[in-house]
């Protein structure tokens, strides 16, 4: 019977290990997340563009 629990508990623990989602390096959510990175870049560019723009329009008002 304490093998029986021994065996039950690795079971549990390879069973339970990370290593079954990821699949040469990717993680189930890598698309997502893929797309997340590309927003935050995209954000950035709208937000330097916005901020050249207005320093534009301090230029001109001056």
């Amino acid at each position: 019977m304490k093998y029986l629990y021994i065996v039950l508990m690795m079971i549990f623990v390879v069973a339970c290990s990370d290593e079954s989602q990821q699949v040469e390096g990717n993680h189930v959510w890598k698309e997502q997340t893929d797309m997340i990175d590309k927003a935050h870049d995209i954000e950035s560019m709208i937000n330097n563009a916005a901020q050249q723009k207005q320093q534009e329009i301090d230029e001109q008002t001056r």
